[in-house]
This record gives structure tokens, C-alpha cells and sequence, in this order.
């Protein structure tokens, strides 16, 4: 090797350099970088695992949350139409009690209208039985002709009208 210009010895001794370098570089540099980079990936892969867990759980809860929404809504519409089936039911009643108020009251009227009639036309008889008696007490006491007795009567007649007992 000598005419190549190589020594043996220093090829050794170099060569025996190289494998301490390169021992030496594997147990302090490469060694540590490389379980640097493995306690890495394993992490990154625990917490894509994690992540993966938080997004199930997320889709869960979120399904979760669609539900109870959905619920609430249902439990809404029925409060709802509870609601408005009470307020039908209560404008019906008060509805049905305005009809019969309505109709007591109307009775009652027509009951005070026939009682003021009937007064009136008690009244109006009175009267009246009142003028034919006066007008025939002053007729038996005068024997009249036909045109007196005429006269008499509507004597009578306008003394009955300005004193307010008969009014035509």
C-alpha cells in the first residue's frame, strides 16, 4: 500500500478515529436526537389521539345539545298549544257567560218594560174612567140637548188636559 502512498498504520489509527467519532457522535449527539425525535413523534401521537378523543366527545355533546334542543322545542310547542287551548277555552266561557248575562239582562228589561206598560195602561183606564165619570155627573145634572152635552164633554176633556191627567 505504500505505493499508493498509503501508510497501514495511519489508515488504522485513522480508521479506529472514525469508529470512536462516530461511536462517540451515535452515544452523545445522534443518540439523544434521535430519542428526542422519538419521545416527539410519540407525543404528537398521543395527542392526536387526544384531539381525536376531544372531537367524538365534541360530536357527542353536540348531538347531546340537538337533542335537548329538540326536546326543548317540542316542550315549547305544547306549552304553547296548552296555552292557546286555555285561552280558547277561557274567551268561550267568558263568551258564554256575556251570552247569558246578555239574555238575563234582556229579560229583565222586558220584564220592567211590561210592568211600566201594564202601569201606564192601568193609569190611562184610572183616567179615563175618571173623565167619563165627571163628564156624566155633569151631564145627569143638566139635562142638556145633544150640542150642550157636546160642549160639556169637551169642556171636560180640556180641563182633564191642562190639569195633566190625560194627554192625547
Amino acid at each position: 500500500m505504500s505505493a499508493l502512498g498509503v501508510d497501514g498504520w495511519v489508515l488504522a489509527a485513522q480508521l479506529v478515529a472514525f469508529i470512536i467519532f462516530v461511536a462517540v457522535f451515535w452515544k452523545y449527539a445522534l443518540g439523544p436526537l434521535t430519542n428526542m425525535i422519538d419521545e416527539r413523534r410519540t407525543r404528537i401521537e398521543e395527542s392526536m389521539q387526544a384531539a381525536e378523543r376531544m372531537q367524538k366527545e365534541l360530536a357527542a355533546t353536540q348531538a347531546r345539545n340537538e337533542e335537548i334542543l329538540g326536546e326543548a322545542r317540542r316542550d315549547a310547542q305544547k306549552l304553547l298549544a296548552a296555552a292557546r287551548e286555555n285561552a280558547d277555552q277561557t274567551v268561550a266561557r267568558a263568551k258564554e257567560q256575556a251570552g247569558i248575562e246578555a239574555a238575563r239582562v234582556a229579560e229583565q228589561e222586558r220584564a220592567a218594560i211590561a210592568a211600566e206598560r201594564e202601569q201606564s195602561w192601568q193609569q190611562l183606564r184610572q183616567e179615563v174612567a175618571d173623565l167619563a165619570i165627571s163628564a156624566a155627573t155633569k151631564i145627569v145634572r143638566k139635562e142638556l140637548d145633544h150640542g150642550q152635552q157636546q160642549k160639556l164633554i169637551e169642556e171636560t176633556l180640556a180641563e182633564a188636559s191642562s190639569e195633566g191627567r190625560f194627554q192625547a
